[in-house]
């Protein structure tokens, strides 16, 4: 995860007013993250291996990545962009409401991948 993101992640948190799929995004992040590094650091044969337990860590990371683009995407604006200010979802509901079924989608897909890979581990 990059230093911006995180940076921009952790003025989420600590922001009044954010919506209930923004805490959820966060916090999944933020632990996914952990958990992701965590099982790189027991697995380092994965770096050039995508069978068994591998191929799991793979679809874990791919998860965690898409959750940050898709919070990318929903607070995009030139002040979170910079890493200057918090989360700014859009004004349209519409659209707004689109990039929230997405970012809870992208939530679930890290999730399911999460426990496949809890699962692969034991």
């Amino acid at each position: 995860m990059g230093r911006r993101l995180l940076t921009c992640l952790l003025l989420l948190s600590f922001v009044a007013g954010c919506t209930p799929t923004e805490k959820v995004a966060y916090r999944t992040i933020v632990g996914a993250k952990a958990f992701v590094d965590s099982a790189k650091k027991a697995y380092p044969e994965c770096q050039g291996s995508v069978v068994g337990v591998c191929s799991y860590l793979r679809k874990a990371t791919a998860a965690k990545d898409l959750m940050i683009d898709a919070v990318e995407v929903y607070c995009a604006s030139p002040g979170f962009d910079s890493g200057k200010a918090a989360c700014t979802p859009p004004t349209d509901k519409a659209i707004k409401n689109q990039l929230v079924s997405k970012l809870q989608a992208a939530i679930q897909i890290y999730t399911q991948a999460e426990k496949d890979l809890k699962g692969a581990l034991k």
